[in-house]
């Protein structure tokens, strides 16, 4: 990722907004290194769990705070929008409002540089996409749709990801689909929520499909979202794929 706004954002709340920004702000700066420009993180619900994950849970109700760790760039979180959109590179954790956009856009610009990530975790949250895709297409900012915390043993999973296709299909929409799931895991990633770290850094759970599916959505953002590599063709852990074939056909088929 060079210089650029990554907004991520679904009308439906529940999806894993923070959990996606908090995961890619940890994974942009651990590529950047030390030497790196600072990522920002900007907070923009009221709830501040973007605040509190970041903060290893110690936020003290601060505007605004420096983290830092050996080996990587300063990931700057915040709730203040004028500092966050002083910063050059910027993730958004955005709120589950239908007027966030209209609102962002009346204090600054999406570009074809920008992109919108939209976490898509059941049917409502399908019809929050197809919303958002209707609202930031104008703007020219590039829409990434991902199914996250999917599971496959849920009746309408495959309905969730038909629907999706659909809408990725559409030329007026303009919308893309990251052909990986991120399959559900809600007690690794509340542990890692507790801990304030993420989830690929509990070691127990960096090789379970989850881990490796995050870790490989933010490294394909982080690179640029070349179409070429969706799905991803890259290995992670050791293994040649990033989630077992089975798991793969059990999901998209």
């Amino acid at each position: 990722m060079t210089d650029g706004k990554i907004l991520v954002h679904n009308h439906k709340g529940g999806t894993g907004k923070t959990m996606v920004s908090v995961h890619l702000a940890h994974h942009l700066a651990r590529s950047a290194g030390p030497g790196g420009k600072p990522i920002c993180v900007w907070d923009a619900d009221t709830q501040g769990n973007a605040m509190s994950w970041i903060s290893e849970h110690q936020w003290d109700g601060r505007e605004s705070f420096r983290y830092t760790e050996d080996g990587q760039a300063p990931i700057v979180a915040t709730i203040d929008p004028e500092v966050a959109l002083g910063q050059d590179r910027l993730v958004v954790d955005t709120p589950p409002t239908g007027t966030f956009i209209e609102e962002f856009l009346s204090v600054a610009r999406l570009t074809e540089e920008d992109v919108l990530l939209c976490p898509v975790d059941g049917r409502n949250a399908v019809s929050g996409a197809l919303k958002v895709a209707e609202e930031v297409a104008p703007t020219g900012c590039r829409m990434i749709m991902v199914h996250n915390r999917a599971d496959p043993k849920k009746s309408h999973a495959r309905t969730e990801i038909e629907a999706l296709e659909e809408i990725a299909g559409h030329e007026d929409i303009g919308a893309e689909l990251f052909r990986l799931a991120i399959p559900s895991n809600p007690d690794y990633m509340r542990r890692a929520e507790e801990q304030g770290i993420p989830v690929w850094d509990l070691s127990y759970a960096s090789r379970t499909h989850t881990c490796k599916a995050l870790r490989t959505f933010c490294s394909w953002v982080g690179n640029g979202a070349p179409p070429d590599d969706n799905p991803p063709a890259g290995g992670l852990g050791g293994n040649q794929k990033p989630i077992s074939k089975s798991l793969n056909q059990r999901l998209w088929n």
